[in-house]
């Protein structure tokens, strides 16, 4: 995908790059084509850049004990991965896999480094972008540490919704990108109590099921319940 001829919203280089940057980058990224379940990087390796999803999905990873690694968050089409490498070790302490065929923009620390730089606007968004990171990471403990289950899977669909977008727009079809039991997993909860909760969901008119599929009925109403907006 050409970065000056890009027409996602959602990537920051995109959005707040001026136009000969934008060429800049066009010619110094590497891009990479990876399959589903392919590896991005990994914890313990030297931060050698920046990614960003042109278009896929994929999940981060933390290894809290050995043979115990929790999904700690998702990313899709635009979005930001390997920025939590970035820190005086510049050494990863997560993981980040593909989660279906994805293609994958790297830019190196120099070369992003200069772009944060040389483009104010960029500068600016990933501060807040880094604050908002902080400030999910503190809300994501307390809800899965102290709310219900009921909160809990609402938070997360909505989680998975800005992630990856709806599959279909307008019948605001769920893209979970993730089997139902790996979602009960990254919500802190059993598979057996994630599916009751969807279904109390469906009953209560927050969500339509059909035949494998759940759509999205009550955006207001979910977006209340997990206490975070559908953006």
């Amino acid at each position: 995908m050409k970065c000056n001829s890009c027409t996602n919203k959602r990537c920051p280089i995109n959005m707040y790059c001026l136009p000969n940057w934008l060429e800049y980058t066009q010619k110094t990224k590497s891009t990479l084509y990876l399959t589903k379940n392919h590896s991005i990087f990994k914890a313990g390796e030297l931060v050698r850049g920046i990614y960003i999803l042109c278009s896929g999905k994929a999940k981060v990873m933390m290894e809290k004990e050995k043979c115990n690694v929790e999904i700690i968050r998702l990313a899709g089409s635009g979005q930001v991965l390997g920025h939590r490498g970035f820190s005086e070790k510049m050494v990863y302490p997560i993981s980040a896999k593909t989660l279906n065929d994805s293609e994958i923009a790297s830019i190196s620390n120099e070369d992003f480094f200069k772009l944060v730089r040389e483009n104010k606007d960029l500068a600016i968004y990933m501060m807040m972008f880094f604050a908002d990171e902080l400030l999910m990471s503190e809300q994501t403990f307390q809800i899965y540490g102290t709310q219900t289950s009921r909160a809990k899977v609402a938070y997360t669909l909505v989680l998975v919704i800005n992630a990856f977008r709806y599959a279909d727009h307008n019948t605001k079809q769920i893209d979970f990108g993730l089997s139902l039991h790996e979602l009960a997993t990254f919500a802190k909860v059993s598979y057996s109590t994630f599916s009751r909760v969807l279904d109390t969901f469906v009953e209560e008119g927050l969500l339509v099921k059909r035949t494998w599929k759940y759509y999205v009925a009550d955006e207001a109403a979910l977006s209340n319940l997990a206490g975070v907006e559908i953006k």
